[in-house]
């Protein structure tokens, strides 16, 4: 009874810590906290892998992103616009070293908000192409996070991350992602989910579809082969004739059979409307994230922070190829204030 009790309290003080933090940031953040001091205490975070934290930080994002307040939407891309910037190779790092990182008994939650918050932070096609070159290093890790079908939501997160990888690293991914045995994964995951038509069921099963529709377009004939030799998709389309029978009005239900019908068409004698040169990566992680979000782009210069529109595109730095900007002035400014320092240019994370 003590044990419960005090387990009680922890989860209680835990959860009044979460809500402090959310309800200090939102107003800071508008108010008088920097975007830069942040995602400094971000890169603090990620250096000493300090979980606890970095568990605070995802969940805060998650309810920037949910916010009905413009300043606290616009402030979640500013804050993923600068993770990309400046925490890279601080991501890379500390995916990598995230299943040596801590103990047995809380890896599997530790892994969700890791896997959870570089998938949040894959939002850019530069930022994925520094991602995709440390890809020996960090699929490992993200296929152990399909592993845990009884964690349904880190598993989810996984396929996010595999999905977006693949939408810049196109053929390059494919014959890694056949070794890592995504197939049995794609396979299992909408096996276990057959007649479940939930939110989140139907967003595991479209990433599904997603990703066997790129590997069959992005895929050489061997791949395609091995592929088609599989039940995948028989096992896909028994879900969808299942889907579309119980006349469920949800949101991912178009997801869903969008993807199913790209699969169809990718196995049948149409598959030449479909082919690899046709895939712009730019594009698809645009139809990727306006699946679900609105997305803004600023200027990186912590002095205007200018909105990015369809008549005013910024440039990137010549360098490192993740800051942006309006104006050579505000290059010019921010390199001073501390981009020369902070510019990845080519070197990458010690692993």
């Amino acid at each position: 009874m003590a044990g419960e009790l005090q387990g009680l309290i922890s989860y209680i003080v835990d959860a009044l810590k979460r809500w402090f933090y959310f309800v200090k940031f939102g107003s800071e953040m508008a108010a008088t906290r920097s975007i830069e001091s942040y995602v400094s205490d971000i890169c603090k975070y990620i250096d000493e892998l300090d979980y606890r934290n970095l568990s605070d930080v995802y969940e805060t994002l998650h309810k920037m992103r949910a916010s009905l307040k413009d300043k606290h939407y616009l402030n979640y891309w500013k804050v993923l616009q600068c993770i990309g910037e400046v925490a890279a190779n601080k991501l890379i790092y500390m995916v990598v070293k995230s299943p040596q990182a801590c103990c047995r008994e809380h890896r599997v939650s530790h892994l969700l908000h890791v896997v959870g918050f570089f998938s949040e932070c894959l939002t850019t096609v530069a930022f994925i192409k520094r991602i995709n070159t440390y890809k020996i290093d960090l699929l490992p890790v993200i296929f152990s996070a399909l592993e845990q079908r009884e964690y349904p939501e880190l598993v989810r997160k996984g396929f996010v991350v595999l999905y977006r990888m693949i939408i810049v690293g196109k053929s390059t991914l494919v014959a890694p992602y056949l070794k890592h045995g995504i197939i049995r994964h794609i396979f299992q995951q909408i096996k276990c989910r057959q007649g479940d038509f939930g939110i989140y069921c139907l967003e595991a099963v479209s990433y599904c579809a997603k990703i066997l529709a790129a590997l069959l377009q992005l895929g050489d004939k061997e791949a395609r082969k091995s592929i088609l030799k599989s039940n995948v998709i028989n096992e896909l389309n028994v879900y969808v004739v299942k889907l579309k029978k119980s006349k469920i009005d949800l949101e991912g239900v178009k997801d869903v059979l969008q993807f199913h019908d790209r699969v169809r068409i990718l196995t049948s004698g149409f598959y030449s409307q479909l082919k690899p040169e046709e895939w712009i990566p730019k594009d698809k992680l645009m139809e990727e994230l306006d699946q679900f979000l609105e997305v803004f782009i600023f200027c990186s210069s912590p002095a205007c922070r200018k909105l990015e529109t369809q008549n005013e595109k910024f440039l990137y730095c010549g360098q490192c190829k993740l800051s942006r900007y309006c104006s050579p002035h505000c290059q010019k400014q921010h390199w001073k204030q501390g981009h020369k320092v902070m510019c990845l240019r080519d070197h990458g994370p010690d692993l």
